[in-house]
């Protein structure tokens, strides 16, 4: 099974993935991209942090090659009544 690694990028920082995780497909690698991606902006909206930076999680293969960007974002708070925010996950 090929394993992947999943690096994380704001405007200000990367964080490279040194273990990567093995998944059998880049489809179920973008998959687990876009959980992550979906996981670090609750966590952020969680702790009160900036919400409108943009984010990536770049996927890569064992040698270094870019395969995927998952760029993701919260979107705007839709005034409904609820205090839950619009979290949208966009893959590219």
């Amino acid at each position: 099974m090929p394993r992947y690694y999943f690096h994380y990028r704001t405007e200000s920082a990367l964080i490279r993935d040194e273990a990567g995780s093995e998944h059998a497909s880049l489809e179920d690698a973008e998959h687990m991209a876009a959980e992550m991606g979906r996981a670090i902006i609750e966590k952020i909206a969680g702790e009160g942090g900036e919400m409108d930076e943009p984010r990536s999680i770049e996927i890569t293969d064992a040698s270094g090659e870019d395969l995927l960007y998952v760029v993701f974002w919260a979107g705007p708070q839709i005034d409904d009544g609820s205090a839950t925010p619009i979290v949208p996950a966009t893959v590219h």
